[in-house]
């Protein structure tokens, strides 16, 4: 007599094996993430937020921070499933798709990469004047490309563990020689509208935020480490490995952003002054804190430009092997001749001396607008009934949470791409 065919579970029906201490040595790419976070952006933003405001906008980062991490979890369940990484996705929508995507890839590694260079620039000057910001850059991304060119992806997730552990730590030395009252910024996690001005910061930070690179970067980072499967129990397992991997990433914009809204809310709300760069809170940091903790805040400014640069280089040769059907490895030759020709233009751009203001809130605006389009995508495609034990379900409270957040995700990067396109125009 022949058993009935198995029946397949109900969707999020099952659970992940516990993984202990393991959780604490499964975060290297987590870190990799947190460096498209933490860059130049993240640390302006933050600081403008602190001077305007105090800690009152604290709360968007975690708020945009659940919109960024659903978009990740979406591109995760579909690799899990079809073994095969979101750039598939566009590629079977339309021709015209790939064409979009390719130029995306270029302009956001070029460009993303570029602006990261040019503070290792500028922190480079201060600690040394007379360096000129060109040789600064162009030194600082020179080891950006001999370090990814060695070849070892295990190396990279230490060292951005290490770089990550290290800026966080200069930065709150930093905040705690100013003065950081904790009470006051835990009321930040608060969802709040503190005055005239903040919407523009919350449209600014969900650029960062909801980085549209993401949704894409993290099932590389899986292909690399080998975390495959074909049983549903493993490919649960790794899902939930996954989420703390990213949910790690998520949660270090948050936690970086707490020093550099304390360090501006103690020296430059009560006078005022609004930083118009990430270097201006250095140089404020110095009268009222001492020079330690300029020295500390330039560290992890460098830490936090230096490991977003090679991120954006890394993630654009990643999308592009990928777009092309080549090997999604660092150490492939294809990589590195890819790496070596993002190089050239993006140290090339240092010489123009772009006003960091103006290059960050242009980029953020570009992100902005290829986000919803790419989170659309994303959406129609994990909806389908072919998803299997991933795809959408109602019927327990863990599937109504994830259509939750992805609607939410979604919703709230087409909301803010299209508010953007509004103020370009307009």
């Amino acid at each position: 007599m022949n058993d009935a065919p198995a029946r397949e579970p109900v969707p999020w029906s099952l659970k992940p094996a516990r993984l202990g201490w393991r959780a604490f040595w499964a975060l290297g790419a987590g870190s990799v993430i947190a460096s498209f976070y933490i860059g130049t952006g993240d640390v302006s933003i933050a600081t403008n937020m602190g001077a305007l405001f105090g800690f009152k906008l604290w709360w968007t980062y975690f708020v945009l921070g659940i919109a960024g991490w659903a978009l990740i979890d979406m591109s995760v369940r579909y690799f899990l499933h079809h073994g095969k990484t979101p750039m598939s996705i566009f590629k079977d929508v339309h021709p015209a798709f790939s064409v979009y995507m390719f130029v995306s890839i270029v302009v956001c590694a070029i460009f993303g990469s570029y602006s990261q260079w040019n503070a290792c620039a500028m922190v480079l000057a201060g600690l040394f004047p007379g360096l000129p910001i060109e040789a600064g850059g162009a030194m600082a991304a020179l080891a950006g490309l001999l370090f990814l060119l060695t070849g070892a992806y295990k190396s990279l997730e230490r060292v951005f563990v290490f770089g990550l552990i290290a800026l966080i730590v200069c930065f709150f030395g930093a905040a705690l020689m100013a003065g950081l009252p904790w009470r006051e910024a835990a009321a930040g996690l608060v969802p709040n509208a503190p005055g005239e001005g903040w919407f523009p910061l919350f449209m600014s930070n969900a650029g960062s935020m909801i980085n549209a690179w993401l949704i894409l970067i993290y099932p590389y980072t899986m292909i690399e480490r080998g975390w495959y499967a074909r049983d549903l129990q493993a490919k649960v397992d790794l899902h939930h490995r996954a989420r703390l991997d990213y949910t790690w990433g998520i949660l270090a914009a948050g936690v970086v952003a707490l020093p550099l809204m304390a360090a501006a809310n103690a020296i430059a709300r009560p006078f005022g002054i609004v930083p118009r760069n990430y270097m201006d809170l250095s140089i404020l940091l110095e009268p009222l804190a001492g020079p330690a903790s300029t020295w500390l805040f330039l560290t992890g400014l460098f830490l936090a430009a230096w490991t977003a640069g090679v991120g954006w280089w890394l993630g654009g040769c990643y999308a592009l092997m990928d777009m092309f059907n080549l090997p999604i490895k660092l150490d492939s030759k294809h990589t590195r001749v890819c790496l070596a020709l993002m190089f050239v233009p993006s140290t090339l751009l240092l010489l123009l001396r772009i006003n960091p203001v103006y290059q960050i809130l242009i980029f953020s605006a570009f992100l902005a607008v290829v986000f919803p389009v790419i989170g659309l995508v994303l959406l129609w495609r994990i909806t389908r009934p072919d998803m299997g034990y991933f795809r959408w379900s109602l019927k327990n409270p863990h599937g109504i949470a994830i259509v939750t957040v992805d609607i939410f995700a979604v919703a709230l990067s087409v909301y803010i791409g299209w508010s953007r396109i509004v103020a370009l125009i307009w």
